[in-house]
């Protein structure tokens, strides 16, 4: 196996050592680097296996890219985390659109934002729970990935629903998507943050304080959840994020607001993206082997984790775009930001969203 490519890093210091450390964290400390993910001789360092005779063809171009342009990637090391950039380097994406990658492992989507906004970062992926870092204009969304349901709150057994939540310890990864699941499922039951006791930590955090029963409940996500299953195999799902149907909880590819100023090098990701998108959701099996063997996953794990994703192709993109779904898809997110106080208002996804360079990538 070879890693992803020539160059790559893990950011952030060592992780947390177990559940040792449960006291919050404020919104603005960057999250550490995750200690959980396999990797080569850092943390979290996938491998994948580069295109050959044997790879599916990608189509040749009469010229070559005139010139090549570096730019570092960040990513997560899970199922839909790492999709575009594994499969970018099996097809040979990169080259082919005249980039050279460095992939940078993070934990989480705000942390990404961060440092996109330091210059230490080019691109990045996120969740739906980072999403309104773009929407108060601290990052520019690229690319539209997917839908997912991969969220999830969970209990310790014996307690049966959130409102047996109340007054208890809840772990949960600040500003992320598990982090806007509890709100949404506190809302719900007729409760707030301040019925529970909520403490901010990072997912490895999580996943090592839940099992070794330091907290009562967290907000968290595949394969997460099903990391903590093992250990604690009667976990209870007291929320779900097929519970709020009529919210579309996006993944999405970002970069720094000043990207449009950088016209060409915008263009070449988008076009990766919109290749290596549109072959991962037609070649799901094929992609589900090529991510095991990238992140050192089992298969069967990571197929469990994938059912939960709607892969988007480029050309689904573009049509949820005209007839309005994703505005519709955006605005929904945005109020819900609106309602937890993480945005003041809805703003209109277009001031965001760059979906006419994504289309003309």
């Amino acid at each position: 196996m070879t890693n992803f490519t020539r160059r790559h890093f893990v950011l952030g210091a060592a992780g947390l050592a177990g559940a040792a450390v449960l006291t919050a964290c404020g919104g603005d400390e960057p999250t550490p680097a995750d200690p959980t993910q396999p990797g080569t001789t850092d943390p979290g360092t996938p491998e994948t296996t580069p295109a050959d005779e044997t790879s599916p063809a990608v189509e040749e171009t009469s010229e070559a890219p005139q010139t090549v342009d570096p730019i570092k990637v960040g990513y997560i090391a899970d199922a839909n985390g790492t999709t575009l950039i594994t499969v970018a380097e099996h097809l040979g994406l990169w080259e082919k659109h005249g980039l050279d990658a460095e992939t940078i492992s993070f934990t989480n989507g705000p942390l990404q934002i961060q440092a996109l906004g330091t210059g230490d970062l080019d691109f990045g992926y996120i969740g739906f729970g980072a999403l309104w870092l773009p929407m108060t204009g601290q990052a520019k969304v690229v690319a539209i990935q997917s839908r997912g349901l991969a969220d999830r709150v969970i209990a310790q057994p014996g307690l049966t629903s959130i409102e047996d939540l109340r007054g208890k310890r809840v772990g949960v990864p600040e500003g992320t998507s598990g982090d806007i699941l509890l709100g949404l499922a506190l809302e719900k039951a007729g409760m707030s943050v301040s019925d529970i006791e909520r403490l901010a930590m990072d997912a490895p955090t999580a996943i090592s304080a839940f099992s070794s029963g330091q907290i009562d409940g967290a907000g968290i996500w595949h394969p997460h959840v099903a990391t903590i299953q093992q250990q604690v195999p009667d976990l209870v799902e007291v929320a779900n994020s097929a519970d709020f149907a009529d919210l579309a909880f996006l993944a999405c590819q970002v970069a720094a607001p000043s990207i449009t100023e950088r016209p060409e090098i915008l263009k070449k990701y988008q076009a990766v993206a919109k290749e290596a998108l549109t072959w991962a959701s037609e070649n799901k099996e094929e992609l589900t082997q090529l991510l095991s063997d990238a992140i050192d996953v089992p298969v069967e794990s990571l197929s469990g984790e994938l059912e939960h994703v709607q892969m988007y192709s480029a050309q689904e993109v573009i049509d949820l775009d005209a007839d309005g779904s994703i505005e519709g898809f955006l605005r929904g997110l945005n109020q819900v930001f609106v309602d937890q106080e993480k945005t003041p208002e809805v703003v209109d996804p277009a001031t965001y969203w760059l979906s006419q360079e994504y289309a003309d990538a």
